[in-house]
């Protein structure tokens, strides 16, 4: 491969990463990809000849939509698990409150028993 295919190749690659997608196709992507192009971007970000400041901003930028993404992700299962632990007190507290039910009977009906 000669230097102008590979410099064709690494254009090609730089406007695939900088195409933005529809908010359904990125909330799509697999957790794997999200990472990856997180990472190419910011590498792209911190390449010594990209020279160009406005451009090097593009791209983490980019990658910020990326790292966005996984933290809404992170935010939504977060809230899932607060959900199922909510669910689980509120369980916990139905049967603690059936066990102080069922005490109080008992220690009333032994005490009228035993009088």
């Amino acid at each position: 491969m000669d230097a102008e295919e590979r410099q064709r190749e690494e254009m090609a690659r730089r406007r695939r990463l900088m195409r933005g997608e529809p908010i359904t196709e990125l909330r799509s992507l697999p957790e794997a990809e999200l990472s990856e192009k997180y990472d190419a971007l910011m590498e792209l970000s911190a390449d010594p000849s990209v020279t160009n400041r406005d451009a090097q901003m593009r791209y983490v930028a980019r990658a910020q939509v990326y790292a966005d993404e996984q933290v809404r992700r992170e935010t939504e299962r977060q809230g899932k698990r607060m959900e199922a632990l909510t669910t689980s007190l509120k369980w916990l507290t139905w049967v603690i409150t059936g066990a102080t039910i069922i005490g109080v009977i008992l220690t009333a009906w032994s005490t009228l028993s035993g009088a």
